[in-house]
């Protein structure tokens, strides 16, 4: 099996890490371990689920302190509608979560992963400014 495959067997965080670095990307574990991932001033956590099959990635925002629930809920529904490849929803803290799931079971390069995180980084700023740029900070 090549070194470029990420399989259930050889996923890791510091497997994840490494494989940014090499990519050029800015990399960092906060004080929980969690990994996380910068490029472009946006920040996601890369969290690779226990059994190996997806990687999780997650990029967390705080909402308006005025922004009422039924426009933050409303603003999830609009960019889950519009912008397929990622899904927001609100959390119980009143923050804003974007996510995007990368499957890894059967194998996936790690260009594969190192492209759909750049994509993923890509989106929550157009989409916040497309949808709801009066409800996010």
């Amino acid at each position: 099996m090549s070194s470029d495959l990420l399989t259930p067997e050889n996923l890791s965080k510091d497997v994840l890490k490494s494989m940014y670095d090499a990519a050029y990307m800015e990399t960092s574990f906060d004080d929980d371990g969690d990994l996380r991932v910068e490029e472009g001033g946006i920040r996601c956590f890369v969290m690779p689920s226990d059994d190996g099959d997806r990687i999780q990635l997650l990029s967390l925002f705080g909402a308006d302190s005025n922004a009422r629930r039924e426009d933050l809920l409303e603003f999830a529904n609009r960019v889950n509608a519009g912008i397929i490849i990622i899904r927001v929803s609100i959390r119980g803290n009143g923050g804003i979560a974007f996510d995007y799931d990368i499957p890894v079971r059967g194998g996936i390069t790690k260009q594969a992963v190192v492209l759909a995180t750049k994509r993923f980084l890509a989106i929550p700023i157009p989409a916040i400014r497309q949808y709801g740029s009066d409800l996010v900070q």
